[in-house]
């Protein structure tokens, strides 16, 4: 099983958006994630490609001057495998920053156990984004993920 994990290229978009859950309903997501590639405002995208498939990504952005994850989605069937938490290490283990930001629905248990899981801390929540479902924020620090890694 070969696995890489590499920031994107145009090429990529084509296979992100099969990997993307609202690229079906929302025609905006290609012009979103190629701006990314391209790093319009800062943003970044890496993805995960597993024996020459592409089947997760990341869109990294800012969020008041620290680093957010934006969006991060896995094909449907490699889910719940540590994709993404290897995508969530790939980006800590490069913060330049004293903290990394990321948030997830309410309703996204699965989002939500793994930041908790991996050390991050509420910081705070924001409603009236989608109907009924309040965003919930979340940070770690560099010091914490620091104190994580074995030498």
């Amino acid at each position: 099983m070969s696995v890489d994990i590499r920031f994107a290229t145009l090429d990529d978009v084509p296979a992100i958006l099969l990997v993307d859950p609202l690229a079906e309903r929302e025609e905006r997501r290609y012009d979103y994630i190629s701006q990314a590639i391209q790093g319009e405002m800062g943003r970044t995208v890496k993805v995960y490609i597993l024996d020459g498939r592409l089947v997760a990504f990341t869109v990294l952005g800012d969020f008041f001057g620290h680093p957010f994850l934006e969006l991060i989605a896995t094909v449907p069937n490699r889910r719940r495998m540590g994709i993404a938490s290897a995508l969530l290490s790939d980006i800590e283990t490069s913060l330049d920053d004293d903290r990394f930001f990321v948030s997830a629905n309410e309703s996204n248990t699965v989002m939500r156990d793994l930041l908790v899981s991996r050390g991050y801390r509420i910081t705070g929540m924001v409603e009236n984004l989608d109907p009924d479902d309040p965003e919930i924020f979340f940070v770690i620090f560099k010091t914490f993920i620091d104190a994580q890694i074995i030498i």
